[in-house]
């Protein structure tokens, strides 16, 4: 009897273990970026999703951990597009480099891509600021742009619609008085939709002085909540 009831406990306890062993973990990373390959010298991509989300599953619990930390993290989502022609395509996502005991799922699985004939052009740089961006009383006696001109880079179709550039200020910046902050750049066409497109520089400095209402001399306070005063 005590021979039997040794052996029972032994299978249970052996039993128990292999089913520790088999405990597998799921976590869900969110906003996890798109690594896509595709020839940037020649190619402009467009109209695609730049991050996904990722189930990992596996039973090493340190594993995951340090996959779930972008700082740590071994795994890429890759969309290859070195085979891919002009026009709109759609390219399955893949996960490279997974460390070995994890598996992985990636939502969506595949993203649809607009490939282009990159092509470069100048154009000027003018600067938009709302009614809303100037104090009440204020108003603006000259604005002076650190680039008056810069290089936008697009597809071909794109390139068509683009009207100019336009350097707008942080919306959260009001300007009380002579303001000096970093403006970012954006191509927009006639009616002011932003276009699809690599602006170098991106931003550029502005410099914007101001009077205030019936007075002829300007302003000597300057309001930038989200820029820096230089």
């Amino acid at each position: 009897v005590l021979f039997v009831y040794a052996t029972s406990n032994n299978f249970q306890n052996n039993a128990n273990i292999r089913l520790n062993k088999s405990e597998t973990y799921t976590n869900t990373i969110t906003n996890v970026p798109i690594d896509v390959k595709y020839d940037s010298d020649e190619y402009f991509i467009s109209g695609f999703s730049s991050e996904a989300t990722v189930s990992l599953t596996g039973s090493n619990r340190l594993t995951l951990a340090s996959e779930m930390q972008e700082s740590t993290r071994k795994f890429k989502i890759v969309a290859d597009l070195t085979n891919v022609k002009t026009g709109i395509s759609e390219v399955k996502l893949s996960i490279n480099n997974l460390p070995s005991g994890l598996t992985a799922t990636v939502n969506p699985d595949k993203i649809t891509v607009k490939v282009g004939k990159r092509v470069s052009k100048t154009f000027p740089v003018q600067t938009t600021i709302t009614e809303s961006q100037v104090a009440q009383g204020v108003s603006i006696s000259s604005v002076n742009l650190g680039d008056s001109k810069v290089t936008v880079f697009t597809d071909e179709d794109y390139m068509e619609r683009i009207d100019h550039v336009e350097a707008v200020l942080p919306e959260s910046d009001v300007i009380s008085g002579n303001y000096t902050g970093v403006a970012t750049l954006r191509a927009v066409d006639s009616n002011g939709t932003a276009i699809p497109s690599v602006i170098s520089p991106y931003e550029t400095t502005v410099k914007i002085t101001t009077k205030t209402s019936g007075s002829s001399s300007t302003s000597t306070s300057s309001t930038s909540t989200s820029s820096s005063n230089h």
